[in-house]
């Protein structure tokens, strides 16, 4: 009888720990009426010798997310290859941990590999979307995929040589070579895939992107690579900076698109850091890039920075979806905050995707009291061109 009531008791603890994992091996569904297809393709820029490869011209993979028919099958999956997956795996274990890494491994999402485009819907904005330092558009599907599903077409690209690990057409694996120094290459990047946005009008896409409409949001290093193309592609026309700190050439830019800039909560890592010098040098970087953000977007007429409450820098991709139980304190200090991942997540999605709806389909974006009274872990820091009140 005690040989079997142990064996009930693992049992019991080997099926809520499958529970467990089952719970989080899934992102969350998107939210909009359409189903979400993507295609990986990869893109050549023959006017650029690629420096991780100075014998061969700058090649990027390219992710095409689409809204596919209602009712599309879906089986959520890995986003990656099995095989890029595996050596992006490596990488992921030393930069945030085996546990944290091996969680993102495992992680499955509902875009549907090659699905249907949805060809009788009229024609759809086309945003580009650039990850952050190191990381992969992939690692965003949570938001992207919950964008796409509200009738957009969002075009990932694959800075080579930044992310932990890119794989090639061709089966090689480039590694991660190129520094954040270097974040003027994922410039043109963003700019050569901007300017081969036809290539889609004219190919497989052709009567679904809208290519009148164009925008653009990016995360860290990808969200300065908005504001880069914003201020040098004046037919862009609506962008959103996911926490990226201007850096660099950089700090040149102005624009005078809309623009907002989501930021993470930096008072948790204030508030956190015991010696005085860190703390005061936390200070003074958070009103330097709030005074830098002032001073690219002066020009503009709309200009708008959302802090997120409870957040921090890694909380905007796919990341903030591990349980807290699967990280150490040491690995989620200065990654992860205390708010609720997937909520944190799906209010980066909503506030997105409704500042860019309020110029490609001329619905209202929130007036201050809204935005706040709707989202109440956010707070504004910076507000120009909105009411704060009254109805627009």
């Amino acid at each position: 009888m005690k040989h079997l009531l142990a064996i009930m008791i693992v049992f019991t603890a080997l099926v809520a720990r499958a529970q467990s994992e089952i719970k989080f091996s899934v992102t969350p569904k998107p939210t909009g009426p359409w189903e979400v297809g993507v295609r990986l393709l990869e893109w050549t820029d023959t006017t650029r010798v690629d420096p991780t490869d100075s014998t061969h011209f700058r090649t990027l993979p390219v992710w095409i997310w689409y809204p596919a028919p209602k009712g599309t099958k879906t089986t959520p999956h890995p986003p990656l290859p099995d095989d890029w997956r595996s050596e992006q795996g490596k990488y992921l274990d030393k930069k945030i941990g085996t546990t944290a890494s091996r969680f993102l491994q495992n992680l499955n999402v509902w875009s549907v590999p090659e699905a249907p485009v949805a060809l009788d819907e009229g024609t759809f904005p086309v945003l580009l979307f650039g990850p952050g330092h190191t990381w992969l558009p992939t690692d965003y599907s949570t938001i992207i995929e919950d964008i796409v599903s509200h009738g957009y077409i969002v075009v990932g690209y694959v800075p080579t040589g930044f992310p932990g690990v890119t794989k090639l057409a061709n089966g090689k694996i480039v590694p991660s070579t190129l520094s954040v120094h270097q974040q003027d290459i994922t410039f043109e990047d963003a700019l050569f895939v901007r300017r081969n946005l036809n290539r889609l009008a004219a190919g497989w896409l052709k009567g679904v992107m809208n290519i009148t409409q164009i925008g653009m949001f990016g995360h860290s290093q990808g969200g300065i690579a908005s504001t880069v193309v914003a201020g040098k592609d004046s037919t862009l026309q609506v962008f959103v900076n996911l926490d990226g700190d201007l850096m660099g050439s950089a700090l040149k830019v102005k624009v005078q698109q809309p623009a907002l800039l989501l930021s993470n909560d930096e008072r948790i890592g204030i508030q956190a850091a015991t010696e005085k010098m860190d703390r005061e040098g936390r200070e003074r970087s958070e009103y330097r890039r709030h005074a830098d953000w002032v001073r690219a977007t002066d020009d503009t007429k709309v200009s708008l920075r959302v802090r997120i409450n409870g957040i921090r820098h890694l909380n905007f991709n796919d990341l903030a979806l591990v349980p807290a139980g699967q990280m150490t304190a040491a690995e989620r200090k200065d990654k992860l905050g205390t708010a609720d991942g997937a909520e944190s997540l799906q209010t980066i999605s909503t506030i997105t995707r409704q500042f860019f709806d309020s110029y490609f389909r001329k619905s209202r974006f929130y007036n201050l009291v809204q935005l706040e009274e709707r989202f109440p872990e956010v707070q504004a820091i910076h507000w120009k061109g909105l009411p704060f009140y009254e109805q627009q």
